[in-house]
């Protein structure tokens, strides 16, 4: 799982290889894992002291988030003895960046060396045991975000009859043997946390009561604007992920409610030390 295919690193490198050079000339750290925080997250690996820091700003082109709660540097930290690359915010779709650019982070990760993927989010809830500043480990994800990841671009270089247009019938995104050994770590932690699948929707908006009785009436648990595209990116690029959701509001099924941005970055608050943990756990496990 973790050999990048040759197809598959020649495009990365065509697409983002600017990004690597640029980013060698500020840093030399070798990394194994790459950790991206959602809204509001940052906070949960402040304690974690960096080793380097890059700032996206000072490499040409790097897609730089626009979304308060949302920052824009690279820090190489330790967590629990394996090298990661934090990045402290992302680039979501609604804010004009394209797929490509979207996914810069999982790309450049993956050229700098990294194996394995830990994605963290901030999501609306829709199970009725879910409180926010709970969090919930991704099991699966329903991608409804209108721009799934265009695979033909990631075939450029492949092989004749390579098909990246459709997944194989079971395939999984999230690493199932992963989130099975970061259940016991999570146990021993005394960290409460629930489990369910992650409903990824373009945004920005906040879901109406209607939405809410469809999303979770398919299947849904979570629901935000990120992480089912960086997920699928980095297991096609041959990385494991883990994926855990921090629940900042729920969803209404009956009447309208007033959510805000600021609703989301003050349960993030609430949430960021169990979601300290997750991330813990899931670098000890990978």
């Amino acid at each position: 799982m973790h050999t990048i295919p040759a197809h598959i690193h020649s495009t990365l490198e065509q697409h983002y290889g600017a990004f690597l050079k640029a980013f060698r000339q500020k840093s030399t750290a070798e990394i194994e894992g790459v950790v991206i925080s959602g809204s509001g997250l940052n906070q949960a690996l402040e304690h974690y002291p960096a080793s380097e820091v890059v700032h996206a700003h000072d490499i040409a082109g790097f897609p730089s988030p626009t979304v308060q709660g949302h920052s824009s540097s690279i820090r190489i930290i330790t967590i629990e003895g394996k090298h990661v690359a934090h990045f402290t915010g992302r680039c979501h779709l609604y804010e004009g960046w394209t797929m490509q650019e979207s996914l810069a982070q999982i790309a450049l990760g993956r050229l700098l060396g990294a194996r394995f993927a830990v994605i963290t989010n901030s999501a609306g809830g829709m199970f009725h045991t879910y409180t926010p500043g709970d969090i919930m480990l991704i099991e699966d994800t329903l991608n409804l975000m209108s721009r799934p990841v265009q695979r033909a671009w990631l075939s450029e270089n492949a092989p004749e009859k390579h098909d990246y247009s459709r997944r194989a019938s079971g395939e999984t995104i999230i690493s199932q043997s992963w989130r099975k050994r970061i259940i016991p770590e999570l146990a021993a932690r005394s960290v409460p946390f629930h489990q369910g699948t992650y409903v990824a929707v373009t945004g920005p908006t906040f879901e109406t009561p209607a939405e809410a009785r469809m999303y979770r009436y398919l299947g849904g648990q979570a629901i935000g604007m990120s992480t089912a595209h960086e997920a699928e990116f980095a297991n096609l690029c041959g990385m494991s992920v883990a994926a855990c959701s921090m629940i900042t509001n729920m969803l209404p099924e009956s009447a309208a409610v007033t959510v805000s941005h600021d609703t989301v970055l003050s349960s993030a608050s609430v949430g960021a030390p169990r979601v300290a943990e997750f991330i813990a756990a899931a670098c000890k496990t990978a």
